[in-house]
């Protein structure tokens, strides 16, 4: 009755392992299946097909001092074969500003990797894959913005950093799902416009009711819109003992009322993490797929994680392929390319953000 996770990903032609001696591999397979820690899913004939690939990505990145960063919800072959720094939007996005390479390739949607070009305009940042959009992202242009800002006139603009680079050009600041709360109680006045996330804003509506109204637009994550309360009920009656509901707040309504905590992916992780620590392993968990493979693999103790994640289609578009086909020779598509205006307005709608959320 534990969580049900997606398929492993296979690689979509035959790997190349002449590169490397049947030592090299093997110890790259046995570090593999040690890092992802899941045995049946990820066995060790798994990982010894895709260490050639995991092996040429990180020599490759040690010779063009490239600094690649993978979101939470990335394969577990990403996030632990070659990502160097992995976690939330909000982190990654300080991650990129701050690398001294000057080479990012980020393995994610297309929102992030233009993130990570706004903070670092100077910089080469690739995209594997162009076509791994979101919902979120996709369901507001800055045209909608634009008609906002007519109808609400000196409203502040916050909008969640799942945006294009466009619509974070015609808003006031950024949020991320760690900071969301925080910075918008930190805007002036009286009155706030939302967007695109309608089940985050209606989570900001009751948190500043009585000290803001929010005009909320009406968008949703697909991934996270799965989820109801009901489900979350259902699962509360066929678990022996006490359950905690760990909920990401891009979730609606009726589902954060029967959580009993709330936060971006880290927080969940680190949250699950304590609860095996201080004796409370039964965890339903909803969010991304991402989020529950990364607590397996780090969590210290045996936890029961009940539930059935949601998979983004999105976010698994990427594979090891990918990452090494864009290394050693990346198309124009997967060359990050902004315009020099929205460029300049998006990093005042981000410094915006890194200063309110400090």
């Amino acid at each position: 009755m534990g969580l049900s996770f997606p398929a492993v990903p296979e690689p979509r032609n035959p790997v190349d392992s002449s590169l490397f001696s049947s030592a090299e591999i093997e110890e790259e397979a046995l570090r593999l299946q040690g890092a992802i820690q899941q045995h049946q899913r990820w066995p060790i004939e798994t990982c010894r097909n895709i260490a050639p690939l995991t092996l040429q990505i990180n020599r490759l990145k040690r010779e063009n001092d490239v600094f690649l960063i993978a979101h939470t919800y990335q394969t577990p072959d990403i996030i632990y074969g070659v990502a160097d720094e992995v976690s939330d939007s909000y982190t990654l996005s300080k991650a990129a500003r701050d690398a001294p390479q000057q080479t990012i390739l980020f393995s994610s949607v297309r929102f992030m990797a233009e993130t990570a070009k706004i903070v670092s305009p100077h910089k080469t940042v690739l995209h594997p894959s162009p076509q791994a959009g979101c919902s979120l992202s996709d369901g507001i242009t800055a045209e909608d913005v634009r008609k906002l800002k007519q109808q609400y006139p000196g409203v502040p603009v916050a909008c969640y950093i799942n945006t294009s680079a466009a619509v974070k050009a015609e808003c006031d600041v950024s949020v991320t799902s760690s900071n969301y709360l925080k910075i918008c109680e930190r805007l002036p006045g009286e009155r706030l416009i939302f967007v695109p996330d309608r089940f985050m804003g209606a989570h900001l509506q009751t948190s500043l009711a009585g000290k803001k109204e929010v005009i909320v637009f009406d968008g949703e994550c697909e991934v996270h819109a799965v989820f109801t309360g009901q489900k979350v009920r259902d699962w509360r009656k066929r678990v022996d003992g006490e359950m905690t509901v760990l909920a990401h707040p891009e979730c609606s309504a009726d589902v954060l009322e029967e959580a009993d905590f709330v936060g971006s992916s880290e927080k969940l992780i680190n949250e699950a993490k304590r609860l095996g620590e201080v004796g409370k392993p039964n965890i339903m968990l909803i969010t991304e797929c991402g989020t529950a493979e990364r607590i397996v693999a780090e969590s210290k103790t045996e936890l029961n994680l009940y539930g059935a994640c949601v998979m983004c289609r999105h976010m698994k578009e990427t594979q090891l392929e990918d990452i090494l086909q864009a290394l050693i020779a990346p198309r124009p598509d997967q060359i990050i390319e902004i315009e020099p205006d929205i460029i300049s307005r998006a990093q005042h709608n981000l410094a915006e953000m890194f200063r309110l959320a400090e």
